[in-house]
This record gives structure tokens, C-alpha cells and sequence, in this order.
């Protein structure tokens, strides 16, 4: 006979392999939850005419940033809704709620129910017109797994009398479908897609830039082509929606408005905006450091391009400059919100027809002694090529501009602080001892070489020669 000692151990060993095996079937069992969890929102909610994703309908930003919206024709008789984690595959009796995330649901007179493909009525509509969330019940019906179910009117013959108001300052709306059972509704089913979603209707895209190259031949007065105008494109583009602002808005007449802001004002005369009509020019409101230009445009009118014109007056010199531009949308409509399409956007520049020298400090002073010397050379052989010119800041703060006649290829140009000064003493202008120049240079900056200094009793000082877009080899 087996002793007691014996009889325990055994019952041990029994009690241990028990306990293993109720171990591994309850991890077993959570994973199996686990993995039933993760799969509860697997139901879709798709367009069946193409087995695709549902396309959510898009409403302009504009609209719906000013007030809330009314979305109709949204859910039309092409998006199915196919769950596909009901239990044991079938569900009898089934509750099926509707709903979104922001905003609300209202039925119309036409009515709404749950259809299946054959316009058999699966779920009759019960409440939650003017909420957030339809309920639907069919007490005889059956619900079941991978079969195309969809939103119809309560006939099951016709699209959803449905109404979709998004609230103010959405970005999308999501519906949610959840079927499940009892008054409760112990949800065994969801499928999400995003319905509504909310873009800008209105954007801009600056065209063409003002470029235009302040000449030499015209004393910096005048561009190259002999002109004095430039002109710059700004392109609106509306896009295509299924909610536009011309179809909710109480109003579409809109104003176009572009803030064309100058590094440098001096020698504009005026500037001009048209609209792209005959008669569509309209002046720009000049003030100290821009000008501000308003256009007419209709908001169903579609893309739109905007020409600005920017005329000099001809006879003042004419400094390097750039340009950016800001564009605003002014809706007379109080349901639509007034949009800023650009800020600071690059507008182009005006630079001088070839090199420009910058030399910072120019110092004259024959009392003692103190001259500046600016050499420069060129490799560059063509017969046109290397005229000098001078724009010189005089004392009160003019500039006066000088020829200073060309480089010979391959041998150093010299000009002094004195060869400046005499420029603008013999245009009836003064300098002091200190002052600044740029010098105009009709070739590439590749084929110009600088250097510069100030002598003085102290010695000589090296003064740096910069261009506009880097450095001259010194």
C-alpha cells in the first residue's frame, strides 16, 4: 500500500499539470478576447458602385469658419454599410444607431430606414432627428456579416431624407455605424467614415514677378526695354466642391485686395490692379511704404488672374529693389469669411542691368591727405562690355549719377574718392568727407575683380567691395 507521503506527492504532481493547463487555457481565452476587441470597428462603410472608400463630400472653409452649414445628397444609394464582427455571423432583432461627431442629423418628410439590396426594410428609423444620433430597430429582421446593408428613404425605394448641419469652425464631419442588441445596445459591430470634409475653396499663387532691369543707357531712370512699367500676375484658383460659396452665400460679390510692399518707394509713380475684364482697372491707394490695390471679382466667376502694373516716373534714378505681396478675399456676404491667401509672398525685384558694386565708405579729404582708390578689372573681351557708372548718395540725401567710362580688358580701372566728389559738385550737389556709391558695371560678376582702400596719414584701411549676391574676388 501506497504510504500517505507517497499519496501527497502524487496529488502534487496532479495539482501542478492541473494548474499549468488552467493557466495556459486562461491566457488562451484572453487572447482570443483580445483579438475578437481589436476587430469590433472592422465594418466599413464604402461606396459599393466601386468597392472603394466612401469620398467625403468637401464644403468650402469659407462657409463653414462664418457659420454653421446644411449638407444634403450626402449619404446618397451607392454607400453600403458591411459589418463583419457580428457573433456567429447573424444577428435577429437588430438596434442600429447613426451618428456624427460634431454637428447634427435631421429626417426629413421623405423619411430614412435601413435597407437591404432588394429595398427589404431592415431597421425602421424610431428617434434623433435634430441630435447627434439616429436610432433604427427592425424586430423581425436579420442583420448579417459581409452583406451590403444601406440608407434609404422609409420606403427603401429612394435616396435618405437627410440633413447634415455642420456647426461652425468644423474640419470634417465622421459618421459612426454601430449595430448591436437591447435597449442598451451592447455593440457588436462599428464602422466609421468620414462623410464631410471641409477645405478651402479659395487659394492664390503669385503668376509672374516683377523683373524688369534698371538701365544703364537711361541714368538708372528707365528699365531696359525703354519703359517705364513693370508688371506682376497673381493667379486665384477655385476649386471644384460640392458646397461652394456661391451656392450659400447671400452675397457673391468679393474684393480682391493686394498689398504690394516695396523695399524702396522713391520714383514709383502709381501702380494699377486689373481683374482681367475689359474696364478692370483699378488705381492702388499709395501711402508711404506700399501700395494697396483693390480689384472687383464675383465668387462664382472661377480662377481669376490679377495683373499689377507698377509705373516709374521716368525721371527719378532709380534704386535695386524687392517686392512682396500680401492677397486678402473680402466677401460682401456676412455668411462667408474673409480669407488671406498670401503674406510676404516674393513678388520679384529690380536690379540693375549688371554688376552692383557696393562701396560702403568713400573717404575725401585733400586738407589731410585722406583718399580712396577702388580698382577693378574685368576678363571680360567683349566690345560692349565693362561701362562703369556711379549712383552716388549726396548730402542731402539725392543720388547723383556719373559715367565713369569702361575697363579696358585685363588692365586695372582706377577710380578715386576725389573722381566721385567732382561728380556730384558738377551736378550742383555737395559730399562730406564720408559718404557711399554703388558702381554699375555692364558684365557678369564672374568676370569682375575689386579692391579698395582709404589713405591717411594713419596708414591705408582696405574697405570691402560687395555685390548683391556675393562677394567680389579681391
Amino acid at each position: 500500500m501506497e504510504s500517505l507521503k507517497e499519496k501527497n506527492k502524487k496529488n502534487a504532481r496532479r495539482f501542478g499539470m492541473n494548474k499549468k493547463r488552467m493557466v495556459g487555457l486562461a491566457l488562451g481565452t484572453v487572447g482570443l478576447m483580445g483579438l475578437v476587441y481589436s476587430y469590433v470597428q472592422a465594418g466599413s462603410f464604402t461606396d459599393s458602385s466601386s468597392s472603394t472608400t466612401y469620398t467625403p463630400k468637401k464644403v468650402a472653409k469659407e462657409l463653414v469658419d462664418a457659420a454653421a452649414v446644411n449638407a444634403t445628397k450626402v449619404i446618397d444609394e451607392t454607400n453600403s454599410y458591411k459589418p463583419s464582427q457580428i457573433p456567429l455571423g447573424s444577428l435577429n432583432g437588430p438596434t442600429i444607431s447613426v451618428s456624427v461627431d460634431n454637428g447634427k442629423i435631421y429626417v426629413g418628410s421623405g423619411g430614412v430606414a435601413i435597407c437591404n439590396s432588394t429595398n427589404d426594410t431592415i431597421a425602421q428609423y424610431q428617434s434623433g432627428t435634430g441630435t447627434s444620433q439616429l436610432v433604427f430597430s427592425g424586430s423581425t429582421t436579420t442583420v448579417s456579416n459581409n452583406v451590403d446593408y444601406y440608407i434609404k428613404n422609409r420606403t427603401c425605394d429612394g435616396p435618405a431624407d437627410l440633413t447634415f448641419e455642420i456647426p461652425k469652425g468644423a474640419s470634417s464631419v465622421t459618421l459612426t455605424i454601430k449595430t448591436g442588441v437591447g435597449a442598451t445596445q451592447q455593440v457588436l459591430d462599428t464602422a466609421q467614415a468620414t462623410i464631410i470634409s471641409v477645405v478651402p475653396q479659395f487659394s492664390a499663387s503669385v503668376d509672374q514677378k516683377l523683373s524688369k532691369q534698371i538701365d544703364y543707357a537711361y541714368d538708372f531712370k528707365k528699365f531696359t526695354d525703354t519703359t517705364t512699367s513693370d508688371n506682376g500676375s497673381i493667379k486665384l484658383t477655385s476649386a471644384s466642391l460640392d458646397i461652394k460659396v456661391q451656392d450659400n452665400a447671400t452675397s457673391n460679390a468679393t474684393t480682391f485686395s493686394v498689398t504690394l510692399k516695396p523695399t524702396d518707394m522713391a520714383g514709383i509713380a502709381n501702380a494699377t490692379i486689373n481683374n482681367g475684364t475689359t474696364g478692370g482697372d483699378f488705381t492702388c491707394n499709395k501711402t508711404a511704404d506700399k501700395f494697396i490695390c483693390n480689384a472687383t471679382y464675383d465668387a462664382s466667376a472661377g480662377n481669376k488672374t490679377f495683373t499689377i502694373y507698377v509705373n516709374v516716373t521716368g525721371t527719378d534714378v532709380l534704386s535695386e529693389r524687392s517686392f512682396t505681396v500680401d492677397a486678402f478675399l473680402d466677401f460682401a456676404a456676412s455668411n462667408v469669411a474673409d480669407k488671406t491667401l498670401l503674406t510676404n509672398a516674393d513678388f520679384g525685384t529690380w536690379s540693375y542691368a549688371g554688376t552692383s558694386i557696393y562701396v560702403p565708405l568713400i573717404g575725401v579729404n585733400p586738407a589731410t591727405g585722406r583718399e580712396t582708390y577702388i580698382k577693378l578689372q574685368s576678363k571680360d573681351t567683349r566690345p560692349n562690355a565693362n561701362k562703369v557708372k556711379a549712383i552716388i548718395l549726396a548730402s542731402d540725401g539725392s543720388l547723383v549719377t556719373a559715367d565713369l567710362g569702361y575697363i579696358t580688358a585685363g588692365q586695372p580701372f582706377v577710380i578715386t574718392g576725389s573722381d566721385l566728389a567732382a561728380k556730384v559738385q558738377a551736378a550742383g550737389k555737395t559730399v562730406g568727407d564720408s559718404f557711399a556709391a554703388i558702381l554699375i558695371v555692364t558684365t557678369d560678376e564672374a568676370n569682375l575683380f575689386g579692391y579698395a582702400n582709404i589713405i591717411d596719414p594713419s596708414g591705408a584701411k582696405r574697405v570691402p567691395l560687395k555685390v548683391r549676391n556675393g562677394q567680389i574676388v579681391e
